[in-house]
């Protein structure tokens, strides 16, 4: 029987980059000489047919989100009475998750547990190694719930630490880590791991101050993703009806709650009506704004199509096109960012696929440290801009700077991938000898 291996946290098909990071750590990992079978977490209500056929298993996670019982997929924002449900899910689920993590109670735990659950436990019990995919999901900003999240993205990690097995968090954004026992816990986890890698400095930074912990540094797996070799950029034009004599300029968007704002409604509103202009802007001096859908979801809070189409209603229909298509992966959208001229990205990702195929881009930031860590590590941070102070104006004047010192750019942009290429191997290196 061949060696299996398992990807956290859980990931799907619907967001292309989570999928790119998935893929990615399977490359890495083999050549690093972890050969075998891999399979990734995945909800259960979650297509991953497309990583099926890349030859991935997919299992369900072990310790399920608490939504899974209270679902709206038209939810736009926590209201209190959800926060309580969740919380009431969430008690019961920390209490039979706690007992799998010892011996002397993983019976019970297990006899509590579903029958999907107990399988996937199985499998990660069977695992020669788990992996973290890379991504920013450790991170929070405190409140009691903060705990339980902290708690929630570590669990399976820590799992399988207490079975046995080796553990290696491939590059990621950490931080902040505020609220109850979040530092702690987070700490203990990393202490435990066989290897934790950090991929931007402003990460590897905090993880050193707020955790005592030094992390090496290595850049966003998703750099290195090969885009697809089945379209060209005229088959593009010609399937999406885009123009040749403009150029094209990738805009992805996101619904996106404001937490913490004052106003989170009014700040949504502001941040589509910025780019609504922005949009029109484009146009109007000769470009061809084409709105990616990046990422897809069940609910609407994470379904980007649901923001754009929000925005596109108040466009002129000639004035925009719309790519909208969930057979689509992450390869072939790394395809059509490196058609597109420029990229104006909410959803970060899009903006590594565009940089990484030498399409300049601006990247709008909206939580944790990617945006802001990942344009200052290749020292593009002037073309970074807050989704909290978002304008059209600001995305005008940050757009014609972009235009205007392309070529700088681009030479920053080349001078980072050629330092990700021997970052990549000494990271295998690192792995072989962790």
């Amino acid at each position: 029987m061949p060696d299996t291996y398992v990807i956290v946290p859980g990931c799907s098909d619907l967001n292309r980059g989570d999928q790119a990071l998935a893929w990615e750590t399977r490359e890495v990992a083999q050549d690093a000489g972890f050969f075998g079978k891999y399979a990734i977490v995945s909800e259960t209500n979650e297509p991953v047919a497309q990583t099926r056929r890349q030859g991935f298993d997919s299992i369900a996670p072990v310790l399920e989100h608490p939504s899974r019982l209270f679902k709206n997929k038209q939810n736009m924002e926590y209201t209190k009475a959800l926060k309580i449900k969740w919380g009431i899910v969430a008690i019961g689920d920390f209490l039979r998750s706690l007992m799998l993590l010892s011996p002397i109670t993983r019976g019970v735990g297990l006899a509590l547990s579903s029958k999907r659950n107990r399988e996937s436990f199985n499998a990660i019990k069977s695992a020669k190694a788990v992996f973290m995919k890379g991504g920013g999901l450790i991170q929070t900003y405190g409140g009691l719930s903060s705990t339980y999240s902290a708690y929630f993205w570590v669990f399976h990690m820590k799992l399988a630490i207490s079975l046995g097995i080796p553990v290696y968090i491939m590059p990621n954004s950490f931080g902040p880590f505020k609220g109850p026992f979040v530092k702690s816990i987070v700490r203990s986890l990393f202490k435990q791991c066989r290897l934790v890698t950090a991929r931007e400095e402003f990460s590897q930074e905090m993880v050193r101050k707020d955790l005592g912990i030094s992390i090496p540094l290595f850049p966003d797996l998703a750099f290195y993703l090969k885009r697809s070799q089945r379209m060209s950029k005229k088959d593009v034009a010609k399937h999406y009806d885009l123009p040749n004599d403009r150029k094209w300029v990738a805009i992805t968007a996101r619904p996106y709650r404001f937490p913490g704002s004052d106003n989170p409604e009014a700040d949504y509103v502001h941040y589509k009506e910025s780019l609504i202009e922005f949009a029109e802007w484009l146009y109007a001096s000769g470009y061809m704004p084409v709105f990616i859908e990046h990422t897809l979801a069940v609910n609407a809070h994470e379904n980007d199509g649901a923001c754009i189409r929000e925005i596109i209603q108040h466009l002129n229909p000639m004035h925009y096109r719309f790519i909208s298509d969930p057979d689509l992966n992450c390869r072939d959208l790394k395809a059509i960012y490196s058609f597109c001229d420029y990229t104006v990205g909410t959803r970060f990702h899009s903006v590594v696929f565009s940089l990484s195929e030498g399409t300049p881009s601006i990247a709008i930031s909206y939580v944790g440290n990617k945006a802001t860590g990942i344009m200052h590590d290749i020292g593009l941070s002037d073309y970074v801009l807050s989704i909290r102070d978002i304008s059209s104006d600001s995305l005008k004047s940050r757009f014609s700077k972009l235009v205007n010192n392309e070529e700088a750019v681009l030479k920053k942009v080349d001078d980072y991938k050629t330092r990700c290429t021997a970052r990549r191997q000494q990271l295998i290196t690192l792995m072989q000898q962790a």
